[in-house]
């Protein structure tokens, strides 16, 4: 094989989808191992290296996994809007990887409880720029049709980082030590820069592609251009020049307006409010279980951080499995069927999940099962938000092409969802600890499950327990399109 040749087949290799699809996977699997990585290494980094009271634990556990999320409401529509205008990928992914190992290694290093806040901070920017470019680089590579499927796979690599972050950690802190436990993300996050650097994606194609002027034609083709013109009775009656002219302003125009016009018609669709909604509501879900379980589960079974990981595991095991298998199914039957089935399904088993104050009365065998049943149900909902927006997103481009710039508003619409799902991450921890040193685990499974900060909740009134995440079904049974494939056809 010649040098060419051989040159032709690297190319080849470094822009083709599969490394693409592959490269941006593995730094979705990164920032979620790094999210969840820290949970049962706190109270060892709080207590052992910082000296703090264990009183202290479960609050300031709840406000360094807060400040990941809330570093990033502000931040995120720019990102977006940064993205959406830059046609290649590759520079942004970059410089959030590199961002994202700086604040890893001051985490790690934990010199103050300040600067595990910076860390924390500067984690949840990168990974935010992160998530963004990444679901863009999916949906433009996955080809039409195959949205959903490439969403779900991507979905189970991106869980068996939320599943592996907790569960790596609790295993690698007690088995092996303080440093090599750290090492672990480090190596991940060094080889997903690797990754990103030796892949070559082709730059994004333009929403508005319009045809050459008289202007960027060779002289023999410009002569060839005003005959055929001249020649045909169909040709309009203005020149080329001049209609380009026209249609450059109305695009400059267009793209101007952009960031105004796609907020105001995207939020204004209950459609989206929807969307919104369920991303919403389950990583207030998600980030309660990271912020309460390791603590909880040491105080009423009196588990250590490996038991706590493989409570973590159980809890992420189906999606892995499943989720593949949800995202053929929601190419073929919708999305309105299936998120809605979760949603009621996963009210009572938040309620069931919070019944267990000890070993007693096979406290441990009721609670594992509910928490692998809530790991089942959540399958059905798990990135239903943000398939349902995308859809919205190509219904209103297809109306109206343009509305939203040359380059589209996909970066925009993962912002969308991006800010919903760090809000939940906020309130999750936040609200989570604040009512189980007030309430109980129990009272607040029970507001967990219906998402709201009912700090007087009692027993008494289980009976509307998981009242929100059943309203949530009946807002997705109402406002959820069929589905991707209704969309694209």
């Amino acid at each position: 094989m010649s040098y060419i040749e051989s040159t032709r087949v690297v190319q080849g290799w470094r822009s083709s989808r599969t490394l693409i699809l592959g490269t941006a996977c593995l730094a979705l699997f990164t920032e979620t191992l790094l999210y969840g990585f820290v949970v049962p290494i706190l109270p060892y980094m709080l207590e052992v290296r910082l000296n703090q009271d264990s009183s202290q634990t479960q609050r300031t556990t709840s406000g360094l996994l807060s400040v990941h999320g809330f570093a990033t409401l502000i931040l995120t529509p720019l990102i977006a809007a940064a993205a959406d205008k830059t046609p290649n990928r590759k520079v942004p992914l970059t410089i959030a990887l590199v961002v994202t190992l700086i604040g890893t290694i001051l985490v790690a290093l934990t010199p103050t409880l300040w600067a595990i806040y910076l860390g924390r901070i500067l984690q949840g920017i990168s990974g935010s720029a992160a998530w963004i470019i990444c679901l863009a680089m999916l949906t433009d590579n996955a080809g039409e049709g195959r949205v959903g499927r490439v969403m779900g796979l991507s979905m189970s690599i991106v869980l068996s980082g939320t599943v592996g972050g907790p569960s790596l950690a609790g295993v690698l802190l007690q088995w092996a030590g303080y440093w090599p436990a750290w090492a672990v993300p480090i190596a991940i996050i060094l080889i997903n820069i690797l990754f990103r650097l030796i892949t070559d994606e082709p730059p994004k194609a333009s929403t508005s592609q319009q045809p050459p002027s008289r202007e960027s034609l060779s002289p023999d083709e410009q002569g060839s251009s005003v005959r055929d013109v001249e020649n045909s009775e169909e040709t309009p009656l203005l020149p080329d020049s001049a209609i380009t002219r026209e249609t450059a302003c109305q695009d400059e125009h267009t793209t101007t307006d952009a960031p105004v016009s796609f907020y105001y018609e995207m939020l204004s669709d209950c459609r989206v409010l929807a969307s919104i909604s369920s991303t919403t509501i389950y990583s207030i879900i998600i980030a309660g279980f990271n912020t309460t379980l390791p603590v909880h589960l040491r105080e009423i079974f009196n588990w250590g951080s490996f038991t706590v990981g493989m409570m973590f595991l159980i809890l992420r095991i189906p999606a892995i499995i499943l989720g593949p298998l949800m995202g053929w199914v929601r190419d073929h039957i919708g999305l309105r069927y299936p998120t809605t089935l979760g949603w009621a399904l996963l009210s009572p088993l938040m309620l069931c999940l919070g019944l267990p104050s000890g070993p007693e009365h096979h406290g441990k065998a009721l609670f594992i099962t509910c928490l692998a049943c809530i790991g089942i149900a959540s399958t059905l909902v798990q990135g239903a938000g943000v398939l349902h927006t995308i859809t919205i997103l190509k219904d209103v481009e297809n109306r109206r092409p343009k509305i939203f710039g040359p380059q589209g508003g996909l970066s925009r619409v993962f912002a969308i969802n991006e800010v919903s799902f760090n809000a939940g991450l906020m309130l999750g921890p936040l609200l989570s600890g604040i009512l189980s040193e007030e309430i109980g685990y129990y009272n607040m499974s029970v507001t967990l499950s219906k998402s709201l900060n009912l700090a007087r909740w009692n027993s008494s009134n289980s009976c509307i327990a998981g009242l929100i995440c059943l309203a949530n079904a009946i807002f997705v049974w109402n406002f959820f399109e069929r589905g991707l494939a209704h969309s694209e056809k």
